[in-house]
């Protein structure tokens, strides 16, 4: 307890301190049971556990932020004065509605971690599998390739014994032509060269030599006709017979290149069939690399499946939560206005009570002579 003894040297009161003086704190006015603690406006959300939430890569994004901006160019809100138990009420339920939402918004971010489990795992086996589909991929295009080129030029050595086959079959018709003149010219020979030639010169000495009678010298002469005629044939058969060989030794060449063609052509062909085989049993291989990543990517579908709609859901309370505690921060605003009311005609009350003990007996708690002073009725 402060009292007031006298004047200073410069003419202010003196205060002194009393022996009674008690603890301050046992001056401090009882708390309102039925106040409401009044946290700062801008308390920050509580602090939510980050979530990477996989998106696949054709969803897009949800305009949020256009929808953001529809929301800042809108006229602000008005929310109307309460009165004191009706404003302790609605802060109340906004503070239980907030937490909710927070709660919810935990929950849904713990939903999306379960479902996302594995998600990655998913993820890693099937980019794994598509890009060793990629890879089988180019080692098939690559042995198709190979076995194009070769099929290309088995075509190639086609056409050439193609063009061959066509030449030995005008060498066989040209030879068969022949075979048939030089046949008939041996029809009408009948004989070889050398014992036509004998004959006709044994038949010649005869009719040249011989005395013989009209008639036997008329047969001779026509015999000479006849083998003249013969050896003539068998001169031409001969002739023809050569040309036929050599026309022979030619169709033996254009056929053994025949021959050689085929060779080349066989061994190619093996070699494309190598390549075909080892590129269906890649395109087999590729075949069940793609079923396997497509189901490791269906799971990963219905993963976001089910991720997908938390994802809006997070949306939604992220936009609700902001509007819920601008509207509890202007109704704390309302029930702090309230309070420094209340606190105001409290200490109003003090000061008259302070003002009367002062003017009563001059002596005055440490609290009494505070709000004095701040009051300035008093003046040091």
């Amino acid at each position: 307890m402060l009292l007031l003894t006298g004047k200073n040297k410069k003419g202010g009161l003196k205060l002194t301190e009393s022996e009674n003086t008690q603890n301050p704190q046992a001056e401090a006015p009882a708390v309102d049971a039925n106040a409401v603690d009044i946290p700062a406006v801008n308390t920050p959300a509580t602090d939510t556990p980050a979530v990477e939430v996989p998106v696949p890569a054709e969803q897009k994004e949800e305009p949020v932020v256009e929808q953001q901006t529809k929301q800042d160019n809108a006229p602000p809100k008005v929310f109307p004065k309460l009165p004191e138990r009706e404003l302790k009420e609605k802060i109340n339920l906004l503070r239980q509605q907030v937490e909710q939402k927070e709660r919810e918004l935990k929950t849904i971010f713990k939903d999306i971690s379960l479902h996302g489990q594995g998600g990655d795992e998913l993820k890693v086996k099937r980019d794994g599998l598509n890009a060793k589909v990629k890879e089988q991929s180019a080692k098939a295009s690559e042995l198709r390739k190979k076995r194009d080129e070769i099929n290309a030029r088995i075509a190639e050595l086609k056409s050439q014994r193609d063009q061959l086959r066509m030449k030995g079959k005008e060498f066989g018709e040209k030879i068969g032509g022949l075979k048939k003149t030089r046949d008939e010219l041996n029809l009408t020979a009948r004989g070889r060269v050398e014992t036509l030639e004998k004959a006709y010169a044994e038949e010649l000495n005869t009719f040249l030599t011989a005395d013989i009678p009209l008639e036997l010298e008329i047969n001779i002469f026509n015999r000479l006709t006849e083998l003249s005629q013969r050896y003539e044939a068998t001169k031409k058969a001969n002739e023809i017979h050569s040309e036929i060989t050599e026309e022979y030794s030619k169709g033996k060449e254009i056929y053994t290149d025949m021959d050689s063609l085929h060779a080349q052509i066989q061994a190619l062909a093996q070699e494309s069939q190598k390549y075909h085989e080892e590129m269906i049993a890649l395109y087999k291989e590729i075949d069940a690399l793609r079923k396997e990543a497509d189901s490791y990517h269906s799971q990963l579908s219905e993963k976001y499946k089910g991720i997908n709609p938390l994802r809006k859901k997070i949306g939604a309370l992220k936009a609700e939560i902001p509007k819920l505690r601008d509207e509890l921060g202007v109704y704390l605003e309302q029930m702090k206005d309230v309070q420094l009311t209340k606190d105001e005609q409290k200490n109003m009350g003090k000061r008259e009570l302070a003002k009367e003990k002062f003017k009563k007996d001059g002596r005055l708690s440490l609290e009494d002579f505070r709000l004095l002073v701040e009051n300035e009725d008093i003046k040091l």
